[in-house]
């Protein structure tokens, strides 16, 4: 049985993991990670779910499809490795990829924090608290390549 410490959403699953919200599906639907229902988020992951989405994106490059499936494997077998050895030559650092995950999934916690969805404010879209500051707009603005300052100050206003 499979302990779940933090089920996340598709879209968690991404912003933690750094990989499309797009792949993530996919990887569900090929069952490269288990979709696990959840009663009210419809699909989630667990943390070895983003581990597994994390390398396979990450060394996808480097390994098919089959050796990307044994090392899995390999870490099932050592789920406490730091690291594991895919092939003869390339060596995995598993701890360091748990270590990114842990500190992305650390600041979503925070993130989420300073977010909030109100049926009567915005339509209920979210918002940054105590403001009618979507947060899809600063997210544009980030992606538009705005400074962090820049974005505060939207958010001040």
């Amino acid at each position: 049985m499979v302990t779940v410490s933090h089920a996340y959403t598709p879209a968690e699953a991404a912003a933690v993991s750094e990989i499309a919200i797009k792949s993530v599906h996919n990887a569900i639907d090929k069952r490269i990670v288990a979709n696990r229902p959840s009663s009210t988020e419809g699909r989630a992951l667990t943390e070895e779910d983003l581990l597994r989405l994390k390398l396979w994106y990450g060394v996808g490059s480097i390994l098919s499809a089959e050796r990307r499936k044994r090392l899995f494997d390999t870490i099932d077998e050592n789920p406490g490795a730091d690291t594991v050895r895919a092939d003869d030559y390339l060596i995995i650092d598993v701890a360091r990829a748990r270590e990114q995950l842990a500190t992305r999934a650390e600041a979503l916690r925070e993130a989420e924090k300073l977010i909030q969805s109100v049926k009567g404010v915005v339509g209920g879209e979210p918002v940054f608290k105590g403001t009618r500051v979507p947060v899809r707009a600063i997210a544009a603005m980030k992606a538009q390549g705005a400074s962090t300052e820049e974005s505060s100050k939207a958010i001040l206003r």
